[in-house]
């Protein structure tokens, strides 16, 4: 679960391509998400379900 300060911050972003080339297995392929002033290791990765409350 993505924590709400990161989930509103208009700069998040659902990730399907890496400098323009599709996302690889091991970058998270179909989708990633990422999040500013988020740390690299916490980035979600093999994003399966999204769910908006």
């Amino acid at each position: 679960m993505l924590p709400a300060n990161f989930a509103d911050d208009d700069r998040t972003l659902m990730a399907l391509e890496l400098d323009g080339v599709t996302l690889s297995m091991d970058h998270g392929y179909p989708v990633r998400l990422i999040a500013p002033d988020r740390p690299g290791v916490m980035q979600t990765k093999w994003v399966s379900r999204i769910e908006v409350l």
